[in-house]
């Protein structure tokens, strides 16, 4: 069975392959509770990205308007844009649908 620190890190590999996969490189903070922060850095874009990964068919946690601010802040301090990243997982960490992206700062 998969712990919540094993969900949050499945989701932030499947988000980092993606974002490696269209040229961005990446430093993750450690993931915590489902939660994971990514730096993506591009040619032509910078990105902050919240990863919050779910397993199985569990709802996404409401993103509080704390956590909103909190990514927001960094990302502005980084000089990045803001994002969100949902990711549904199966059993054994597999991406279980597409990822699904909004931007925070728009």
């Amino acid at each position: 069975m998969l712990t919540p620190a094993d969900i949050a890190e499945y989701g932030e590999r499947h988000v980092e392959s993606w974002l490696t996969s269209q040229g961005y490189r990446c430093h993750c903070s450690k993931p915590h509770h489902g939660v994971s922060d990514i730096e993506a850095r591009g040619d032509d874009a910078n990105l902050f990205v919240h990863v919050v990964t779910v397993r199985g068919d569990h709802l996404f946690p409401e993103l509080t308007t704390g956590d909103r601010g909190r990514v927001v802040t960094r990302a502005m301090a980084l000089d990045c844009d803001a994002w969100l990243a949902q990711v549904r997982i199966d059993g054994e960490g597999q991406l279980a649908a597409d990822i699904a992206w909004s931007q925070l700062n728009h």
